[in-house]
């Protein structure tokens, strides 16, 4: 079943001209060097078996596939849209996140962020992407547990953005206490349990400023695409995401409430994805 799941993906990501395993070929020519903490010790819930790579995100060939899975993930959110490229439905999917984002910010009276956590960056896609939408960030870090994934990062990242890549745990992060305007999570939690999502929302409260933003972006459990989806998709998604019942379960919401944080909303930014928002008092 996983091995179905990953090759729905990569013929997702063929079908609209992205040359998935001519990517990873070429990635492997690189170098390969881990960005690796020697001291960290990784959490249990992080240590298993996800998008049917058996050591999950801790391997290269996950590392060298994100970029072709994350293109097919836009390219089936815009399934309708079969003129579009690869590229064309990630800049789509993308842009709506942001545009959100933005429109949250203009809504609540708040400056644009200038000091912002890219959480479990993965290779920087999400990062690199941040730095191009919000050019007026003094400094972006983009934090990840993978070094493979950071190291790919790295490799590809754009040096005239202010851009920072660290080995870490979103739970326990380097960041100076009230330092932050904003702490993104980009596709993370759907990969966590509810107590790690629960310390991830904490120690956002700790490092983001009084007004900074927290912003969770995801599946999202309540839209019509997901819950009228067909057993066995479902089936087969779920075979890849160990903690995706305890996502689908959270209220994520109430969780960022009960921390203190306010305005707390949730956004739709297409038929299966949602940004929530909250304002650091």
């Amino acid at each position: 079943m996983k091995v179905l799941a990953k090759q729905v993906r990569h013929n997702s990501a063929e079908s609209r001209g992205v040359r998935w395993d001519g990517h990873v070929d070429n990635m492997r020519r690189q170098n390969e060097k881990e960005l690796e903490d020697p001291a960290m010790s990784y959490p249990d819930y992080y240590l298993k078996p996800f998008h049917a790579y058996e050591t999950g995100n801790l391997e290269w060939l996950a590392a060298y596939e994100v970029q072709p899975a994350t293109y097919a993930m836009g390219i089936r959110t815009f399934k309708d849209k079969q003129h579009w490229s690869g590229d064309q439905c990630f800049v789509e999917l993308r842009s709506r996140i942001t545009d959100a984002i933005k429109s949250y910010h203009t809504r609540h009276g708040l400056p644009l962020p200038s000091r912002i956590a890219d959480m479990g960056c993965s290779t920087g896609m999400s990062t690199q992407w941040l730095a191009e939408q919000f050019p007026q960030a003094a400094a972006i870090t983009g934090l990840d547990l993978s070094p493979y994934f950071l190291a790919v990062a790295e490799e590809r990242w754009v040096r005239s953005a202010p851009i920072t890549y660290v080995h870490g745990l979103a739970e326990q992060s380097p960041f100076s206490d009230s330092s932050l305007d904003m702490v993104n999570f980009n596709f993370v939690i759907h990969e966590c349990p509810q107590a790690a999502i629960e310390s991830f929302i904490r120690e956002s409260s700790r490092i983001l400023r009084p007004g900074g933003v927290l912003a969770f972006v995801d599946n999202n459990p309540r839209s019509a695409t997901i819950q009228n989806l067909p057993p066995a998709i479902f089936t087969l998604m779920k075979s890849t995401e160990p903690w995706s019942d305890e996502y689908y379960s959270f209220d994520l919401e109430a969780a960022m409430r009960a921390a203190g944080f306010k305005e707390v909303v949730t956004l739709e930014t297409d038929h299966r994805h949602r940004c929530v928002m909250g304002i650091r008092p």
